[in-house]
């Protein structure tokens, strides 16, 4: 299969596993081939809470997400938006020391020992370009103890957000990828507010001279990373069954 091939990556040292649907390695490539031929592999995703950890319920008020917007030079999704920090894992890298490294490397949080939670599921994110089993994780960020410090040429603009505004965005950017024929994952789309939007209430503070022209536009025109929002959909089908609309298998949540 990859005859002629390995002369394109020779030097590379990054080592990532092809692995089967439970996570099981099969085998060990360097990170470019598996991109180049969307081997399945492994990797993680986390929320990043303010001061509160993420709760698996409806019945109880949900802590602020962290939600950046990507640069517009990346060169996969420029622009778009995405409620996780998320990342491959290396060969023999357990995924905890994946999201430890990940949340360091992105946002410059370090507490991982303490602040990261365990696994809080598995979920496999399955597209044309990007085939990934992704065990999912919540790092609770205290505000009195550490700040954020993103990279700049990863980031255009971050900050945490209601969670409810991160409902009402994600939904309404699931339902523009529907509406162009676009969504990566299976219809009908999960979703968490079933289209209203009418008691959201938040915005970009325009003062904050951070923040980019892009980023200060409306939470309702965010376009989130479609792979993220996959991941989002495997969050909401785990929530209680009232509060999710659409089919309850979603997206090969194990």
């Amino acid at each position: 299969l990859f005859e002629g091939v390995f002369d394109v990556v020779a030097g590379e040292t990054e080592l990532v596993e092809m692995v089967d649907s439970q996570g099981r390695a099969i085998g060990q490539l360097p990170r470019k081939l598996v991109h180049q031929f969307n081997l399945l592999h492994r990797g993680i995703g986390l929320f990043v809470t303010k001061d509160v950890p993420i709760q698996l319920g409806r019945q109880v008020e949900q802590p602020d997400l962290y939600v950046h917007q990507r640069t517009s030079t990346k060169r996969i999704f420029p622009s778009l938006y995405d409620m996780f920090v998320g990342g491959v894992s290396l060969a023999k890298e357990p995924s905890r020391l994946t999201a430890e490294r990940e949340v360091a490397e992105e946002l410059g949080l370090s507490r991982g020992s303490t602040q990261l939670s365990d696994r809080l599921w598995r979920c496999i994110v399955c597209t044309a370009y990007n085939r990934c089993v992704v065990d999912f994780f919540s790092y609770t960020m205290l505000t009195n103890k550490e700040a954020i410090s993103w990279q700049e040429e990863e980031v255009a603009w971050g900050s945490f957000v209601p969670y409810s505004v991160v409902e009402a965005s994600g939904d309404m950017s699931i339902q523009r990828l529907t509406d162009r024929k676009e969504w990566p994952g299976r219809y009908p789309p999960v979703q968490a507010r079933g289209g209203l939007q009418e008691d959201v209430a938040w915005h970009v503070d325009e003062r904050n001279e951070s923040v980019s022209n892009n980023a200060r536009q409306s939470w309702e025109d965010w376009d989130y990373v479609p792979d993220g929002l996959l991941v989002w959909e495997a969050w909401l089908a785990r929530l209680p069954k009232a509060v999710a609309k659409g089919p309850q298998d979603t997206n090969g949540s194990l």
